[in-house]
């Protein structure tokens, strides 16, 4: 029989000091490396958006927001870059130099075309931003249509999913106020 070979598994230490030199991103899932792919300038356009509106929404708040820039920690196994996050805990606030948050209560992804949507849907929802007991919101945003979807942590540990299109305000409960979804599709044709 002819086994696979199979990549190796790294220690967080080696993980992060390799991630502080690095030129490109990369997320450590249980010990296994994965490089980030880049991304279209429609996403990158949509990624400057969300964090634009949120940090002006935010802007007399004590909660920050943060871009793709910022590892969210999701446990001592798990480190990801969502494309937006935003936390108000005081130990992610503290500029103490951290190249990452654990405490957030909001998370946005762009998704992709082809490469992550399913993931973003999926597996790194369910397995990994469901873990993180600050996280009261997680927002999927279509790069395709004006589509945005919001799950929301309820009191019973269930998330339902709420739908927004065009022209909608979306709520933001974890921060009580409210955004147009236009914003997010600023400067985009459609």
């Amino acid at each position: 029989m002819v086994t696979q070979p199979q990549p190796p598994r790294w220690t967080v230490e080696e993980y992060l000091e390799m991630e502080r030199g690095s030129p490109i991103k990369h997320e450590y899932l249980g010990g296994y490396v994965y490089a980030m792919a880049g991304g279209t300038r429609r996403h990158s356009r949509i990624s400057v958006n969300v964090t634009g509106a949120l940090n002006t929404l935010l802007r007399d708040n004590p909660c920050q927001v943060f871009n793709s820039d910022m590892m969210v920690r999701i446990d001592a196994a798990n480190y990801v870059y969502p494309d937006a996050s935003v936390s108000c805990d005081q130990r992610d606030l503290a500029d103490g130099g951290l190249a990452s948050i654990s405490y957030p209560i909001l998370i946005v992804e762009v998704l992709s075309e082809h490469s992550t949507a399913e993931y973003d849907r999926g597996d790194k929802f369910n397995l990994l931003y469901k873990r993180i007991e600050t996280l009261q919101e997680y927002i999927l945003v279509d790069p395709q249509r004006i589509a945005v979807e919001i799950y929301r942590r309820q009191a019973d540990g269930s998330w339902p999913m709420q739908a927004y299109g065009a022209g909608e305000e979306m709520v933001l409960q974890s921060m009580r106020c409210a955004l147009p979804i236009a914003a997010f599709y600023e400067r985009l044709s459609t």
